[in-house]
């Protein structure tokens, strides 16, 4: 709902008295603009796995999944699990059942992300002290380019909620795709190199510890990796038999989703305030330019001078102009 209110301010209700946001039947509403294509996204992901091991007779549980609090820019959830009841004993089973997640969950959040880019606004406030800005992954910036024409980063827009639970799904496609472990890029890596799979064990430790120095969150993912899902992997019976060239070829293909999906830096808050450059003609229109093609306010003007009509209207109008072929360079919202 938080993210429904920040999307459509029109739709927080604030209590003057306690400051916090009011929960009507429209923003409960639009809130689920974020939880159900989550919810889809990782439910796809472990029915990916599950139906995987409905189709080789492996005991696996149904997919549960794990509440958390609603805390902006968390996600709301820890996610969802398959419990596998048996050892894996067959190479082509484990990767079949290792690579069905992530290519469900992926192709789920696709349509979602697309939809979420489609109806995503230019945002025309400056960024304040602490404001989050999410990374944005190689898929994404692609369907900025097919659907609008050009790309942009977080700071020049306000997420739709669905684009967010979208955003996610990659991220969760990304961090599952980690060759190591017990994840499903662990149980990929050692589906396509058997043993040999030991000598990429350490080094894929050293990427997350040297990624840890740009986001800290990779730190976390590295400890969980050693500690918890460990370095070493079970082994099956066929360990030195070579997969097949179509399951190789979807290993390739398996890779190229952790490219696209991950982001160095997933989350960041701002700590500084943009820099307004001199107004500049174009056209006879003389608009103002901030960071890129941003849209933006002139210093000094009174906020509160459209006041709620002029931020509906900023609303449907920065939607309007992310279609196709519209510029992103625009001058203040309507008023």
């Amino acid at each position: 709902m938080q993210l429904a209110a920040g999307y459509d301010p029109r739709l927080a209700v604030v209590d003057p008295r306690s400051g916090v946001l009011g929960i009507t039947p429209e923003l409960v509403l639009a809130g689920l603009g974020y939880s159900v294509p989550l919810l889809l996204i990782l439910l796809a992901h472990e029915l990916g796995h599950y139906l995987a091991c409905r189709r080789y007779g492996v005991n696996a549980s149904p997919p549960y999944f794990l509440p958390f609090l609603p805390l902006v820019p968390l996600p709301g959830t820890f996610g969802a699990f398959i419990r596998v009841r048996e050892p894996i004993r067959e190479k082509k089973v484990l990767f079949d059942m290792a690579v069905a997640g992530p290519i469900a969950g992926f192709l789920v959040a696709l349509p979602i992300a697309a939809w979420g880019i489609w109806h995503t606004r230019l945002n025309f406030d400056p960024p304040a002290d602490g404001t989050i800005y999410f990374g944005y992954p190689l898929a994404v910036k692609l369907l900025q380019l097919l659907l609008t024409g050009h790309t942009y980063s977080s700071v020049h827009v306000v997420e739709h909620p669905a684009f967010l639970a979208a955003w996610w799904g990659f991220v969760v496609t990304a961090i599952n795709l980690i060759p190591a472990g017990q994840l499903d890029g662990g149980h990929t890596l050692y589906a396509v190199f058997g043993r040999r799979h030991r000598l990429l064990r350490w080094p894929v430790l050293l990427v997350l510890a040297g990624l840890g120095f740009l986001y800290p969150g990779w730190w976390l993912w590295a400890v969980i990796v050693l500690v918890l899902t460990g370095l070493r992997h079970p082994p099956v019976l066929d360990e030195d038999a070579p997969l097949d060239p179509r399951r190789k070829a979807i290993a390739v293909g398996v890779a190229l989703l952790l490219v696209l999906s991950f982001v160095p830096i997933p989350i960041r808050e701002s700590a500084f305030r943009p820099t307004f450059r001199a107004p500049v003609e174009r056209g006879g229109t003389v608009v103002h330019e901030l960071d890129l093609h941003r849209g933006a306010e002139a210093p000094g003007r009174d906020r509160h001078a459209g006041g709620a009509k002029g931020r509906e209207v900023a609303v449907e109008e920065g939607a309007r102009l992310l279609r196709p072929g519209r510029s992103l360079e625009a001058g203040p919202p309507p008023a």
